[in-house]
C-alpha cells in the first residue's frame, strides 16, 4: 500500500504543477487585459479575480499584490516579444534590417494582438520599469550595426533613444488611430515609418529598398499563432 501511495504521489506531482501554472496564467492574462485597457494603478485585485473567474483568495496563492502581478505581466510580454524578434530574424545578418524588422513586428502587434500591443505601449510609457529586458536584442543589433558601419551615429545610447522614439510613436499612433491590416504585413504606415528609421541610420535609398522588399511574414510566428 505504501508503495502504491508513493507512485500515486509521484504521478500527481506533474498534474498539480500544470494546474498551478495554468491558474497562474489565467490570472496573468486577466490582469494583462485590464492593465492594457485602464492601466495598472486604476486596476484593483477585485477586478482581476472577477475577470479571471476565481476567488480572491486564489490570487494570493500566487501573488502578494498588484505590483507583483504587474511585473509578471511585463516579464511575460518581454519574454514573448524577445522570442518573436529572435524567431523573425533567423538567418538575417544585417543589423539595420534586423532592427527594422523588430520595430515592424511591434507595430504588427496592433493588428494581430491588440491587447499585448496596448500593454507594451504602457510598459514603454514608464508605468513598469522593464525597458532593459525588452531592449536586449535591440542593443546587440545596435552594437553590431555601429561596428559594421550600418548605423551612422556617435554612440549606442543615441541610437537606442532614436529607435525607441520611432517605435513607440508608431505604436501609439496605431493604437489610438486604428491599425489597418496592411501594417501586419509591414506595409503602408509601417513601411513609411521604417523608411524614415533606416534613413536615420544613414542607409541609401537603394539599400533601404533592398531591406524593405524582402519577405516579412509575422503571422507565422509562434506568439501570433497562440493569439489567434
Amino acid at each position: 500500500m505504501a508503495g502504491e501511495r508513493l507512485v500515486k504521489s509521484a504521478m500527481d506531482g506533474p498534474v498539480v504543477s500544470r494546474r498551478r501554472e495554468r491558474m497562474r496564467q489565467i490570472l496573468v492574462e486577466a490582469a494583462m487585459r485590464l492593465f492594457a485597457r485602464q492601466g495598472v494603478d486604476a486596476t484593483t485585485i477585485d477586478e482581476i479575480v472577477e475577470t479571471a473567474g476565481v476567488a480572491k483568495g486564489t490570487f494570493y496563492n500566487y501573488f502578494t499584490d498588484r505590483l507583483e502581478i504587474a511585473r509578471e505581466v511585463a516579464r511575460t510580454i518581454r519574454a514573448e516579444i524577445n522570442g518573436a524578434v529572435e524567431e523573425l530574424n533567423q538567418g538575417i545578418e544585417d543589423p539595420a534590417e534586423r532592427i527594422s524588422r523588430g520595430v515592424r513586428l511591434y507595430w504588427a502587434m496592433t493588428v494581430l494582438d491588440p491587447v499585448k500591443a496596448q500593454m507594451l505601449a504602457r510598459i514603454y510609457d514608464g508605468g513598469i520599469d522593464m525597458h532593459r529586458g525588452l531592449n536586449q536584442h535591440l542593443l546587440g543589433d545596435i552594437d553590431d550595426g555601429l561596428a559594421k558601419g550600418r548605423i551612422a551615429a556617435a554612440d549606442r545610447e543615441t541610437v537606442l533613444h532614436f529607435v525607441l522614439g520611432v517605435a513607440t510613436a508608431g505604436l501609439a499612433a496605431l493604437i489610438h488611430g486604428g491599425a489597418p491590416e496592411e501594417v501586419a504585413r509591414g506595409e503602408g504606415y509601417a513601411r513609411n515609418m521604417a523608411v524614415m528609421l533606416l534613413q536615420g541610420f544613414g542607409l541609401s535609398p537603394a539599400e533601404i529598398d533592398n531591406v524593405l522588399t524582402r519577405p516579412f511574414d509575422v503571422s507565422r510566428l509562434s506568439v501570433f499563432r497562440k493569439a489567434s
